[in-house]
């Protein structure tokens, strides 16, 4: 090997290196952007139905985006300040907290004891308190990080409208040049592929946005005639956790009833009652209904891949995780599956007009008149 052949690799070597770090640095921005990509796929067509009706396209997407922000903005003023007052109680007067959490424990020491006529003891009436007095000092101690926290989730979500107007106003531009990249008789096959992975991502969120409304607004009517207190933040609860596939909505049941168990064993029983009703109509009329369109993964393989992008990037990741599944998919068949079915179609031969089949395949074979 030559002097300028091991120049000419290290400076390769030295530059991958490079690359893969900046990736490495810049990996929130690229969330950022992937999700700013999604959620773009998911309002397009309704920016591409107010074009239609003569509205500017430019307009047609501020629009969209501030009824977006307006809607949130909403319902975080809805959701967040009893939350706050609430946790702004129990850190003020922890004992009250830890009265209330033992309480719970009696009631729940008793009704175990009537049914399985047994003795049982669950924790200990201190254990209880000084583990309460633990996390409330640890709150208190962690509240200046949580507002940082909250700072940067304010300014990533700015960001993320921010790149998803841009992304619209330059989709167009950005699917030519890339397609561009590819030889001429491909061109064609990557526009298809990412317009099916554009309506494949846009399907999947608005599905899951509807799933999400559904639940969140079908628990807080519950919640609310049976008189359980915080309704909206249990509700609100309870529908965001749904946007994680098959999982997440048991997480929202256990964190919702546990909530409610604070305030009385009977609301807890209500939470729980309410959250079972709403997921009979959401696991077997809506869900199956508004996810037909959307990403076409095998149950086995959500919790898979859900577990799998936790493990990787948190809740972000988990979010995530089914839609890039669904990407992954998208390019595992138009990228290598149906153009090996193509060569394989294309190397079978043809003698006089009678197609000749691989020795494996085969034929239906009926006797002529």
């Amino acid at each position: 090997m030559t002097t300028q052949q091991v120049f000419r690799n290290t400076l390769v070597v030295i530059l991958t290196i490079a690359a893969a770090y900046a990736l490495f640095l810049s990996i929130r921005i690229l969330i950022v952007l992937l999700v700013a990509i999604i959620i773009a796929s998911a309002v397009r067509p309704v920016v591409l139905w107010l074009s239609h009706r003569r509205i500017p396209h430019g307009l047609a997407i501020l629009l969209v985006y501030a009824a977006l922000m307006l809607t949130l903005l909403g319902l975080l003023l809805a959701v967040l300040p009893p939350a706050a007052n609430r946790l702004a109680g129990y850190i003020e007067n922890e004992d009250r907290l830890a009265s209330r959490i033992i309480v719970a424990q009696d009631w729940l020491e008793r009704n175990i004891e009537q049914r399985f006529n047994s003795d049982i003891t669950l924790l200990d009436e201190d254990g209880i308190r000084e583990t309460v007095t633990n996390i409330v000092t640890q709150l208190r101690e962690s509240i200046p990080a949580l507002a940082g926290e909250f700072g940067g989730l304010v300014g990533d979500f700015v960001l993320t409208v921010v790149m998803g107007v841009y992304w619209l106003t330059s989709r167009d531009s950005a699917i030519n040049f890339l397609s561009s990249l590819f030889s001429v008789g491909r061109r064609m096959r990557i526009r298809e592929m990412f317009t099916e992975i554009e309506s494949t991502l846009g399907s999947y969120v608005r599905g899951v946005g509807l799933v999400v409304l559904f639940v969140g607004v079908a628990n807080f009517i519950l919640l609310t005639l049976f008189g359980v207190p915080n309704a909206v933040t249990l509700g609100f609860i309870i529908g965001v956790t749904t946007a994680l596939p098959i999982i997440g909505g048991y997480i929202g049941a256990v964190a919702a009833t546990l909530l409610a168990l604070l305030s009385s064993p009977l609301h807890a029983v209500f939470a729980l009652v309410s959250f079972v009703l709403v997921q009979q109509v959401e696991n077997h009329y809506l869900t199956p209904r508004v996810m037909a369109n959307s990403v076409n993964l095998n149950p086995i393989l959500v919790i898979l891949v859900l577990f799998i992008g936790f493990s990787v990037g948190g809740v972000i990741g988990g979010l995530l995780s089914v839609p890039l599944a669904g990407t992954a998919m998208i390019l595992l068949r138009h990228l290598i599956i149906e153009p090996k079915r193509e060569e394989v179609a294309a190397s079978v031969p043809v003698k006089g007009g009678i197609l000749l089949t691989a020795p494996d395949t085969k034929l239906d074979v009926s006797p002529s008149a």
